[in-house]
């Protein structure tokens, strides 16, 4: 693989423990700057959105929480599974390097283009959403619109499932777990994890 390939899929190989930890927080650090520049919110581990202002400190916060959480969950498997030896400077460093890609995501979404073109399309659709017992669903002549939203957030969800499959090279690199072996508890722990964010998240907010 390219040495430049090398650092966006398998960035463990070039940085670990301290070194992935601090590049990992100061990443979160320009996340949150650029999220709250262009209105976005990440209220949980796989999530990312529009919303009206909810300040810096907030988004810093949400940040936090979902690297954090992430790390617990993680962590707890591995030790459920009685991986030996653990050391948690490794989940700490690995998940906060892995969840890089979500910078590529804000950027996207800062471009005024698409920030536009996304809000006008959100609020469109809202503004449409069935009110009526009986309305099953919006005006045909919205579908359109429904499908353009949809291919603008196709890059949005590609660089999510880019985090996702970061995280759990991550996981198997501080656990040294394999194949299934990892996939397994990982999943697990992502459903449980993005749970425990969004309650603790909501809270914040």
């Amino acid at each position: 693989m390219h040495p430049a390939l090398i650092w966006l899929f398998r960035p463990f190989e070039r940085l670990s423990g301290r070194q992935a930890l601090l590049v990992g927080v100061l990443l979160l650090l320009v996340v949150a700057a650029l999220a709250d520049q262009t209105g976005l919110e990440t209220d949980a581990i796989l999530s990312l959105h529009f919303v009206d202002d909810i300040g810096l400190g907030t988004l810093v916060a949400q940040g936090i929480v979902n690297w954090l959480v992430m790390v617990a969950c993680l962590f707890l498997a591995a030790r459920l599974l009685e991986v030996r030896p653990l050391n948690i400077a490794d989940f700490l460093g690995s998940q906060a390097l892995a969840r890089w890609p979500l910078l590529l995501s804000v950027l996207y979404l800062s471009f005024p283009p698409v920030n536009e073109r996304m809000r006008q399309l959100t609020a469109d659709l809202l503004a449409v959403m069935p009110s009526q017992p009986g309305q099953v669903m919006a005006d045909a002549a919205y579908m359109a619109d429904a499908f353009i939203l949809t291919a603008y957030g196709l890059p949005v969800l590609f660089t999510l499932i880019w985090m996702t499959w970061l995280m759990l090279q991550g996981f198997g690199t501080a656990t040294g777990l394999k194949g299934p072996q990892a996939v397994f508890p990982f999943t697990a722990s992502l459903l449980v994890a993005q749970l425990l964010s969004l309650g603790l998240n909501t809270l914040i907010g």
